[in-house]
């Protein structure tokens, strides 16, 4: 009999695309590649989207594709086939007509000979054609069932002609066994359900973006977190948000606000499963994740993993995490989960209670806590963490550890007292310094009405690690004792723990500035045979007595370990290798080194939610940032300040001392004196009231410096004097190195030659038995300001033949082998935004130049300053209306001014040492060892030009962008004698700001791609690759309407200026942003 099937036309067209739709690049970039494959295969469970990408795909094709949206109805080859051509036949008339007459009179029931027949007929008309088809098929999964329909689509797909494009969408990953060969073939594209989940950066700007809905981070990071990037269960919350007030309701009520999203899982789901299935669906609802083996002996069934798997198959929510493992979706295990407890809580409580069981024996006491939480049985869960507490606390899981003693009853806590401990422990960790110490008084009194010595040995010695973590070693001491007393009061006290005992009051004595003592219980711990405690304790000994080499290499070794290993950290307060790293580098003159390991210690603060190691970050940076080229005075004291306001957040005084020494050198450096001794007096304070002698005798070096930079010598003899003495019991023997260096100072500038003479001495003795050469190569952190500061010293020691050879050797080393004396500091000249001159720290104001044209001449040298000038030169450069008697006169003022200017101190009648002559020539004295800006700003752009590595090319033009402050000259704009020179140094800025803007670029940085465009624009407004680069970053930031603008300004620009139109290049930016757009 002939069949007539009516066929609707929603459902071979094409969906039309939402008003609101995300573009997503990776899942567009994989489907972009759909016409590469004979079949692609899109598969994922109910609400991920499937459609919606498909319309998407299909918006951006030349050609459009064919589309069949299945329907439930369809489940026959009869309709099912009569859809197929109708589909096709919409885009190309008249295909199929024989298929279609054949379909109409065949009969209802097909046999498998007639599938085939009818699967020729299709290939060829498809083959007659002569164009590519693509055809795709929606909700395949509907009618998945049909034995006819995929008999017939399996003979297709195995016999698929060349111009056919075949993609099906489905719930369910068809089981066709020959997909295998086709995937290893290349001929098979398949999407997953985890190509199409939304990522967190794509929820955030569908809900803040396209939804505009006024949302903070915290609100999508907790929508991500719950919906998996699940689409449907994403706009379903989204609706719900309006009314109930905010996600907060959501959460604190998802049954009531989630009930639309519940009932369609239950319809779309759920109730459609067999009653077995939906037994096991609630029975195994409760676990975090699920496997064959726990199911069965939780549940005392068998066959769970042959189940699980089933339902893993059927995208029923269940998702593979893993051979054999599984979770649920965490929207629909919460809807399971509601609904056994509404419906059995009896029995909800119970699979709690016996999944309990099973976890405990099997060791995994997380997942035991977790369901026992689920139970509310907090009498095991106590009893649990009295023996495993300090496994987790180990393992580094603070956070789980804290919340589930938070939960206990304070009576329980009691009972089992070692939580008490644990929970002080993950406080100390914390730096919530008060509230730990209140737990380890509790676990004090337990440990000891219970008489276990074990638990009071390390209750007393948590107590301790408080003050050994703020370094208040006084406090510390007597906690340590009472620990160390309970330890050998018992008999089965392990070696494990009195090694680790002895070496924390090993660390103690080194904080209170007694090596020798220290070095003592060190031994003693090491004599137990059992590995160092993991607190960097043998490097802070070598710190604290010179061996600053010796300790940098052990923490270099440790970092390479730790990096290695990937093992758990837990916070270790000041002692953390990157913040003893960055003192070191910065007591070694590596400011850079020092900077970036600071930034490190602040980032593991704040990682960790360890405050106090944050703020010892902030601390070790102000001292680095104090050392680089380009240093701001502001920049450390806000380091500093931030240091002590987390100090103050945390009621810990002691940690005040190290930011405040900072701040004493600081003020006294810049010669406000009053201020350097208020700082150093209130962090001497601090660590005199904890008997910390090691810091107390750099806080008093810091005085001491002070009082030498602002010429107060009796109190600078004082504070070296109090400095010396402490470092001598530390044995300290770079301390005292650095003391004796200032000394030297103090007796040079008083003209104490005897005693200058005797400090001479030991200190170069110390440098060269020490390996402190750097504090005479390099600025470091209590060396000379400005390192020319050492040359007179050492002139000196030259003339009195003190330690020769090696002082020959430094002087050699620094360029003057051959001059008999020194300014005594470094001449720094800023050319680029302003004209500034420095000698050393000292700026020369407007009035110490005497003469305009004095200042003028220095600006021509430096110019020239690869070549001495003729005097003539000169004359015509700079007094070209002067007859040569006027000039000469006027010359030789300005001469002399110049050299008053640079060198005010210099003895009269004496060789100049800046400004050179040679005959009638004259020029900047190259072997002055001068700093001028611009040759650092060259040498960095140099280097970034040339440099490979991106990262390695962001570092150096960082830092040669730095010294660009603005053109070079700017008062002498108009001169022709520094157009040329202003122009060069132009272009290098030019192209080093598009350098690293294109590096920028290449590590997705976009804003700080555009900063740096948008910089050479400034300059010059014709520069074409920086509005290619803003075009791009606005593009990929999905701004295109800001990179349109971009490209017109481009346009103007280039007409404007030069009469030309834009490059091929950016015109073809142009061009895909605009198809993008459209």
């Amino acid at each position: 009999m002939g069949i007539k099937i009516q066929v609707l036309q929603t459902k071979i067209t094409p969906p039309n695309l939402k008003d609101i739709i995300l573009q997503r690049p990776s899942l567009m970039k994989k489907m972009k590649t759909i016409p590469r494959y004979p079949l692609t295969i899109l598969h994922s469970g109910a609400g991920y989207g499937k459609t919606t990408a498909l319309a998407s795909f299909i918006h951006d094709q030349k050609n459009m594709p064919c589309w069949y949206s299945v329907g439930t109805n369809d489940d026959d080859i009869i309709p099912f086939l009569t859809y197929v051509v109708y589909a096709i036949r919409k885009n190309h008339h008249g295909f199929g007509t024989e298929l279609l007459l054949y379909v109409e009179n065949i009969e209802r029931y097909v046999r498998d000979e007639e599938i085939r027949t009818l699967c020729s007929l299709f290939i060829n008309e498809i083959i007659l054609l002569n164009k590519n088809v693509m055809l795709i098929i929606d909700d395949y999964h509907l009618i998945q069932h049909s034995s006819s329909i995929d008999h017939w689509m399996a003979w297709l797909i195995q016999h698929l002609p060349m111009n056919l494009n075949l993609v099906i969408s489905s719930r369910i990953k068809p089981s066709w066994d020959f997909l295998t060969s086709m995937t290893v073939k290349g001929e098979l594209l398949e999407l997953k359900q985890r190509d199409l989940v939304f990522s967190f950066d794509e929820v955030e700007v569908l809900l803040s973006d396209l939804y505009e809905g006024d949302m903070t981070d915290q609100d999508i990071k907790k929508i991500f977190s719950l919906t998996e990037g699940w689409i449907i269960a994403i706009g379903m919350i989204r609706g719900q948000l309006s009314s109930d007030g905010g996600l907060e309701a959501i959460l604190n009520n998802k049954s009531k606000s989630l009930d639309e999203l519940f009932r369609f899982l239950a319809m779309e789901v759920f109730m459609k499963q067999p009653p077995m299935v939906q037994q096991f669906l609630e029975n195994t609802c409760i676990f975090d994740e699920l496997n064959g083996k726990v199911c069965d002996e939780v549940l005392g069934i068998r066959s769970s993993g042959e189940m699980l798997k089933e339902l893993s198959d059927h995208n029923l929510f269940l998702l593979s995490i893993g051979e054999g493992q599984y979770r649920y979706h965490a929207l629909f295990k919460e809807f399971l989960e509601q609904r056994l407890y509404s419906t059995n809580e009896r029995h909800f409580y119970n699979l709690h209670i016996q999944t309990a069981r099973y976890f405990q024996r099997t060791g995994d006491f997380n997942q035991a806590i977790y369901h026992l939480e689920k139970s509310c049985d907090f009498e095991r869960i106590a009893e649990i963490l009295h023996h495993y507490g300090e496994k987790m606390i180990q393992n580094g899981q603070l956070e789980g550890l804290l919340d589930r003693i938070k939960k206990i009853p304070e009576s329980l806590m009691n009972h089992y007292y070692l939580l008490w401990l644990y929970k002080g422990e993950a406080l100390r960790y914390r730096c919530s310094y008060k509230e730990a110490e209140d737990c380890y008084i509790k676990a004090i009194h337990f440990a000891h009405s219970a008489g276990d010595l074990e638990g009071l040995s390390k209750a007393y010695e948590g107590q301790a690690k408080i003050y050994l973590d703020t370094i208040q070693p006084g406090k510390a001491e007597r906690y340590l004792l009472q620990a160390i007393e309970a330890l050998e009061e018992n008999a089965a006290s392990s070696s494990e723990d009195k090694s680790r005992v002895y070496q924390l009051m090993a660390e103690n004595l080194a904080n209170a500035g007694h090596a020798n003592k220290a070095k003592k219980w060190y031994e003693k711990g090491r004599e137990l045979n059992i590995p160092l405690l993991d607190g960097n304790l043998e490097s802070r000994l070598f710190l604290r007595t010179g061996k600053l080499v010796e300790a940098k290499k052990i923490l270099i070794q440790k970092k390479v370990v730790e990096q290695d290993q990937k093992t758990v950290h837990l916070q270790q307060s000041h002692r953390e290798t990157d913040l003893l790293l960055s003192l070191i580098e910065s007591f070694m003159g590596n400011g850079q080194d020092a900077k970036e390991l600071a930034e490190s210690g602040i980032k593991q603060g704040v990682q960790f939610q360890a405050p106090f190691v944050e703020a010892c970050g902030w601390m070790r940076m102000g001292h680095a940032v104090q050392l680089l080229d380009k240093y701001d005075a502001s920049l450390a004291i806000q380091c500093y300040e931030t240091a002590l306001e987390i100090m103050d957040e945390l009621n810990v005084a002691r940690g005040k001392a190290e930011p405040l020494m900072g701040l004493c050198i600081l003020y006294g450096n810049r010669g406000v004196y009053d201020r350097a001794i208020e700082f150093g007096n209130k962090a001497l304070e601090e660590t005199e009231k904890v008997k910390d002698a090691w810091l107390s005798a750099l806080i008093l070096l810091c005085m001491g410096i002070s009082s030498v930079h602002n010429e107060k010598w009796e109190e600078a003899n004082k504070y070296l004097t109090r400095c010396e003495a402490l470092y001598g019991n530390c044995g300290d023997q770079y301390g005292i190195a650095l003391t004796q260096l200032w000394f030297a100072f103090l007796y040079y500038h008083q003209k104490d030659k005897e005693s200058f003479n005797g400090v001479i001495t030991s200190f170069l003795n110390k440098v060269q038995v020490g390996g402190y050469d750097f504090i005479l190569t390099k600025r470091t952190t209590f060396g000379p300001l400005d390192l020319y500061n050492v040359v007179p010293l050492l002139l000196d020691a030259q003339k009195e033949g003190i330690h020769l050879p090696y002082v020959n050797q430094l002087l050699n080393n620094l360029g003057y082998s051959n001059i008999t004396s020194h300014p005594g500091y470094t001449l720094r000249i800023q050319t680029l935004g302003r004209f500034r001159v420095c000698l050393g720290s000292q700026e020369v104001e407007e009035s110490d130049w005497q003469r305009g044209k004095a200042k003028e001449l220095l600006e021509l040298f430096v110019t020239m300053r690869h070549t001495l000038i003729a005097r003539e030169e000169i004359f015509a450069t700079l007094w070209p209306d002067h007859d040569e008697t006027a000039a000469a006169r006027d010359f030789k003022v300005a001469l002399n001014a110049l050299n008053n200017a640079l060198e005010p101190n210099r003895v009269a009648r004496s060789t100049p040492f800046f400004i050179q002559r040679i005959g009638s020539s004259y020029g900047l004295n190259q072997q002055a060892g001068y700093q001028l800006d611009i040759i650092e700003f060259e040498e960095w752009i140099h280097a970034g030009l040339h440099e490979k590595d991106t990262e390695q090319v962001i570092k150096c033009l960082r830092r040669a962008l730095e010294f660009y402050e603005g053109d070079y000259l700017p008062n002498r704009r108009y001169e022709d004698w520094c157009i040329s020179e202003r122009e060069r140094l132009q272009v290098l800025f030019l192209r080093g700001a598009e350098r690293i803007a294109q590096s920028f670029v290449q590590t997705e940085e976009f804003d700080e791609a555009i900063y740096w465009c948008e910089q050479i624009i400034a300059k010059d407004r014709t520069w074409e690759e920086a509005y290619r680069l803003l075009m791009f970053c606005y593009y990929h930031k999905n701004n295109r309407p800001q990179a349109i603008k971009w490209y017109k300004k481009c346009v103007s620009a280039l007409e404007d200026e030069l009469g030309v139109g834009p490059m091929q290049p950016t015109k073809q930016m142009y061009n895909l942003i605009l198809q993008h757009q459209n």
